[in-house]
């Protein structure tokens, strides 16, 4: 009997160090398969224009895997005040690597859009040449990120 309360003892003790000495749990690294972005942009024939991103990511890779682009010009005057685009985007560095500094979404219809990611995790969209859209008053216009609403049933 004392031999069995003895073993049991010392493999309880062996089983503690065990569970002790093994690694701590891994971290990991959570990928955003959808990001939502939104704010309003300067027009030059409205007040503005309210725009909504939906960036897509591959959830195995974080890979771009989509876009999908609504925009709404505030009290413009006659044709249409209504855009949506869709299609695929890419994220490069400053050097042109694939990396995440530039966003560029390019529509199946329409012209490529630009956007540079900031560390706080606003977009400023670009014009064709790659430089910055400011307001009229000169401040930076930016996207900011939104909450993505999650569906319950």
């Amino acid at each position: 009997m004392k031999a069995i309360s003895r073993t049991s003892l010392i493999a309880a003790g062996l089983l503690l160090l065990t569970a002790c000495a093994s690694d701590p749990r891994p971290q990991h690294d959570f990928i955003r398969v959808m990001e939502r972005f939104g704010g309003t942009l300067p027009c030059s024939d409205c007040q503005g224009i309210h725009t909504d991103l939906i960036l897509k990511r591959n959830a195995s890779t974080g890979a771009p895997a989509g876009f999908y682009l609504h925009e709404v010009r505030i009290d413009a005057p006659g044709g249409e005040r209504v855009n949506s685009v869709w299609g695929q985007w890419s994220q490069y560095d400053r050097d042109g690597n694939l990396q995440s500094g530039l966003y560029v979404l390019q529509p199946e219809v329409g012209k490529l859009r630009r956007y540079q990611a900031s560390a706080d995790g606003k977009l400023q969209p670009l014009d064709d040449r790659g430089n910055p859209i400011n307001s009229a008053e000169g401040t930076p216009v930016v996207l900011k990120r939104l909450a993505l609403e999650v569906a319950t049933l």
